[in-house]
């Protein structure tokens, strides 16, 4: 989507009225709802001078048109941080001039104040400065995210960050639009994250919350939380069709009826034959969510939509093969890799009428997901039929949140606190089959269970301001109950008697929370963090009777942080102990345990609009990952993740349209790899230009422009692709080959 003029900067740490992502809330330019304070109760501070739960002055301004100009605010943005004007100071209410004698409404887009260093929240602003084709192009804007695509369009993305390899999600948590993404007991990853759901253009913003210092950071928040804010960007009608090399053809409609961004319909289709042999994809995404006003200071968010696709997949080239002309760098292995993926989704929210300080919201959401995927990494090693392994998981996850936020008084003091409490049941059924790679027949069964997985959780954090001070303190507690019924255990041929085994578990995790701010000035703060993190267990491996052993991660982090209208800034130093780690090496389906690890690093972002029209964000981070008791470096982290994204909107008089241009640069130092060995290092660049006359705008993305041939995925481990070649356990690098550079060309029509 082409961008809009830009508008001065988010502030990251702005407290506002939402309760969590999503929230939207619309009031007059005229009047304020009954339920609304007046304009001198806003006095919160991201800089800890003033209370956090008052609502945000910028809530009580109202946009004086849809769209604003190249010079004025957008109506989320319009009003710099409390932290940067007296706290007494009532904000404008009176709309400009063409605006007056008109009754127009603002929907304000709420986020979780920042309360930490490295805690960020990405506008739709910065997300158009570059090419969005897809979910792995919106998660690289995450500062020090790798996103990798190593198994084709329909298979979840490999995540790196802060020195984790987090696999398909085991390590980071991902919530889009409150609907969580993670999924328990996966049996292709644990904490398997398919963000391929998602339509880039809905994405409103990202609030990025690194490390696990927030009493809200639940299952997998190890190195961080993701959360994605939906909405559409223009009322009406839009179409957008796109053509691009390898046979790419996409076609998204996106409907807004109203003022509102958060009420929308959107569909999405797209397939393309893909940039070398066996990366073929199809697949259909339906979005649609409302917002609703019950009347009575009532309200209410539904969000549903569903999703499949048909994947093929490359597999892996061994290094060797390519250095001897036996194969190209974007061959393919073998043919019967690949698969398919549905999901279903349903969030009901409701937010209770405020009564003073207080507010309140209730949410269910029900999510069905299956997945069947084929690969093999291995060709023959293990086996002379082939190493193919089919792994089905079918998943239904039924759950309920609350959360409660309030500002109470202590010892003269205003105290803002959050509680929460929740629940959530996932039922899953998942098998593993060897298949032979002559006709693709199974002829071995590795796995046939039905699991029940129950976390219930609870938290409460507060925060005190004394002066330039602010302490926060928190607590969280997640209970989990395990059920399992394994069909294969203990099978034996000779009989039909004495088949399966069931087994069950629980758990409870504690983790504490806190943190010290200190503002150095309005705009500039200090803050010191400290966090308790979790990741479940994959129920599989959890005996009868056992205490559920949750994987404890203790973080810590100091760090700066800097608001403002034209320049807001991130810096920190952090780290984090794994008391019993492990890595899952998917490649040959084996789990090595590490015992305890640690990673350190430090990380900085940017996001700066230093002229009229250009909008950029940067980062970099450069993290350490060790095995403690011997110092070896932890196998696939990223030790260096550098980004930018960097857009320019020209208007043009002359011909009543506005040009817009764009890049995204990724830099991926070396790797770490089995073996002492290292990957190479990755270097992109993608690029688009647009232009908008009116109702119609036409875009040329071009990703990979210098047509690198670079690795997504590299690893080294032993295999046979040749069944008449001699077994051999002698490891071998492989890798998956990234794309070379596609051109695209989308019109848009704006109705």
């Amino acid at each position: 989507m082409m961008r809009q003029p830009t508008a001065p900067l988010k502030q990251a740490g702005q407290p506002t009225e939402a309760l969590a992502s999503g929230q939207t809330r619309t009031t007059s330019s005229e009047q304020r709802t009954p339920e609304e304070p007046p304009p001198s109760e806003a006095v919160a501070s991201p800089t800890g001078q003033q209370p956090t739960e008052a609502p945000s002055p910028s809530e009580a301004v109202a946009a004086p048109a849809e769209q604003p100009s190249p010079e004025a605010p957008s109506p989320s943005n319009a009003v710099a941080s409390p932290a940067e004007q007296p706290p007494t100071e009532a904000p404008a209410t009176t709309p400009p001039p063409e605006s007056s004698g008109k009754q127009r409404s603002t929907v304000v887009r709420g986020t979780r104040p920042a309360q930490s260093a490295s805690e960020v929240t990405l506008g739709r602003d910065i997300l158009d400065t570059a090419p969005r084709m897809n979910a792995t192009d919106v998660l690289r804007v995450v500062p020090g995210l790798v996103a990798s695509q190593h198994s084709g369009e329909g298979k979840a993305q490999q995540l790196f960050l802060r020195g984790f390899d987090a696999l398909h999600g085991q390590d980071v948590e991902l919530n889009v639009g409150g609907l969580p993404v993670n999924e328990v007991s996966h049996i292709h990853a644990l904490g398997y994250a398919d963000t391929n759901f998602i339509i880039p253009e809905l994405v409103q913003s990202l609030e990025v919350t690194e490390g696990s210092y927030r009493a809200f950071q639940g299952d997998f928040a190890v190195a961080g939380t993701v959360r994605m804010d939906l909405g559409a960007r223009e009322k009406g009608v839009e179409f957008a069709g796109t053509l691009g090399q390898f046979n790419q053809r996409r076609l998204v409609v996106t409907v807004r009826p109203g003022e509102d961004p958060g009420t929308f319909a959107a569909a999405e289709l797209g397939e393309s034959d893909g940039f070398g042999p066996q990366r073929g994809y199809g697949r259909a995404t339906l979005l649609a969510q409302a917002n609703l006003d019950l009347g009575h200071g009532l309200s209410a968010r539904i969000l549903g939509g569903s999703y499949v696709t048909r994947f093929d997949s490359p597999g892996v080239v061994r290094e060797d093969d390519l250095e001897a002309g036996r194969r190209t760098f974007y061959s393919g292995s073998f043919p019967r890799q690949g698969g398919t993926v549905s999901r279903h989704q349903l969030l009901i929210g409701v937010d209770l009428p405020r009564e003073g300080t207080a507010r309140t919201r209730l949410e269910a959401f029900g999510i069905l997901s299956d997945l069947r995927l084929r690969n093999n990494f291995t060709g023959y090693r293990v086996d002379d039929r082939g190493d193919g392994l089919e792994q089905t998981n079918d998943g239904s996850t039924l759950g309920l949140r609350a959360e409660h936020r309030r500002q109470l008084i202590l010892f003269d003091r205003p105290v803002a606190l959050e509680l929460g409490l929740g629940g959530r049941r996932d039922g899953i059924h998942q098998t593993q089959r060897r298949y032979r790679e002559t006709d693709g027949t199974f002829f071995a069964d590795e796995v046939d269970a039905d699991l029940t997985q129950t976390d219930v959780w609870g938290y409460a954090e507060a925060r005190l301001p004394l002066g330039r001070w602010a302490f926060r303190l928190g607590g969280r507690a997640d209970a989990l109950g395990v059920e399992v019924f394994d069909a294969l255990a203990f099978r034996d041929p000779r009989y039909y008697d004495g088949q399966g085994y069931s087994r069950s578990a629980f758990g409870v995790h504690w983790g504490a929370k806190a943190g010290v701010e200190y503002a150095l000035t309005d705009t500039w703060a200090l803050f010191a963090s400290y966090g308790d993190g979790f990741r479940s267990p994959q129920a599989r491996s959890l005996a009868e009777g056992e205490q559920a052993p949750f994987v404890n991660v203790h973080g810590a982090e100091l760090g700066t942080r800097k608001e403002g209208e034209r320049l807001s800034f991130q810096a920190s130093v952090f780290g984090s102990q794994v008391a019993d780690d492990f890595f899952f090496d998917h490649t040959v389906g084996t789990t090595v345990f590490t015992g305890e690890t640690l990673r350190t690093g430090i990380s900085a972002a940017l996001q700066a609009r230093p002229l009229e029209g250009v909008t950029a964000a940067l980062s970099a981070t450069v993290a350490n990952a060790t095995v403690t008791k011997t110092g070896a470096k932890l196998p696939y982290f990223a030790p260096l993740v550098a980004r930018a994204d960097v857009g320019w909107d020209k208007p043009l008089p002359g011909i009543d349209s506005v040009l817009s241009l764009g890049t995204g640069l990724t830099l991926i130092g070396p790797r770490p790899l089995p073996y002492d060995e290292y990957s190479h290092t990755v270097f992109l660049a993608d690029v688009q230009a647009a232009l908008r006359r009116g109702a119609l705008a036409l875009r040329l993305d071009v990703k990979n422009l210098l047509n690198t041939r670079w690795r997504d995925g590299e690893f080294v481990y032993s295999s046979r692709f040749d069944p008449s070649s001699q077994p051999s356990l002698v490891p071998a690098r492989h890798f998956t080959a990234g794309s070379p550079r596609v051109a695209s060309l989308t019109l848009e029509v704006h109705l």
